[in-house]
């Protein structure tokens, strides 16, 4: 049986529950959206920069949330419900209250229910070897491959500018539609892989920050993408506990995170966007 027990603090500054670090990435996710709608009514530009760190800071939580959780497909149905419906609102806000300068595509939760789902399949293979399983381990190295396929497939279908096609694809969680782009994905991949090295996963996002930074820095226009350096703090200070408000607040975080992109949107539309 999988031990769930959380971890205690193995340094004094490891201060933050995984209630503070989620509340620490609602709060900077906040900000960075508030930019987005409100761009044209003067909001500034640096807003957008807290929001850099924010996808990190929540793939480290799913890597997280997912080892710990005692009902893994619950978990993972959860993500799924919750990409489908705004991907339903997205296309209907969209059509309904139109925004030249908005494209309504927020939807971080494609990308977190892919990364659980590459997590599944590598601790099946995993299983499959203690087992000495080779029907398990070809299964779930079908299980990797098939988020490649579906992407391809989805790929095919765009190209056939069928207006139903498109929507449909929508849909579908995939690689390469998902918010921030498969590399953040597998970024949430290793972050579980690595969930026993802290210091590890600091330096994967410092390693990402950086080539993130290399491959834009003779840009035309700024990428700021590297800012996501700044998960580093969050991750270090996280003490392995989930905080007293996770109880409570379990389900926060999945009704949060599309009612203030909504409200925002709706808001900014009110406003004459």
């Amino acid at each position: 049986m999988k031990d769930t027990t959380t971890t205690y603090p193995q340094h004094p500054w490891q201060v933050l529950s995984g209630t503070g670090v989620k509340i620490a990435g609602i709060v900077l996710m906040t900000m960075d959206h508030v930019r987005q709608m409100f761009a044209t009514h003067g909001a500034p530009d640096w807003l957008s920069w807290f929001g850099r760190p924010v996808a990190a800071i929540f793939l480290f939580l799913c890597a997280e949330g997912f080892f710990y959780t005692r009902n893994r497909k619950r978990y993972m149905l959860q993500l799924l419900v919750g990409f489908l419906f705004m991907s339903a609102m997205n296309q209907v806000l969209s059509a309904t209250m139109p925004m030249e300068h908005i494209a309504l595509i927020n939807n971080i939760f494609g990308t977190l229910f892919l990364a659980t789902w590459y997590m599944w399949m590598i601790d099946r293979v995993a299983g499959g070897f203690r087992g000495k399983s080779p029907a398990k381990i070809f299964s779930a190295a079908g299980g990797m491959l098939l988020p490649f396929i579906v992407s391809f497939a989805a790929l095919l279908l765009l190209q056939s500018e069928n207006q139903i096609a498109v929507r449909v694809i929508l849909f579908i969680p995939n690689l390469l539609f998902a918010e921030g782009g498969f590399a953040l994905v597998f970024m949430g991949v290793a972050f579980y892989i690595l969930r026993k090295y802290r210091l590890a996963q600091a330096a994967l996002v410092l390693a990402v920050s950086v080539l993130t930074w290399y491959a834009s820095k003779d840009s035309v226009s700024p990428d700021f993408q590297w800012l996501m350096v700044f998960a580093v703090i969050p991750i270090i200070l996280y003490n392995g506990k989930r905080g007293k408000a996770q109880k409570g607040g379990k389900y926060f975080f999945y009704v949060f995170y599309p009612a203030h992109i909504y409200l925002l949107y709706c808001a900014a539309w009110l406003l004459g966007g």
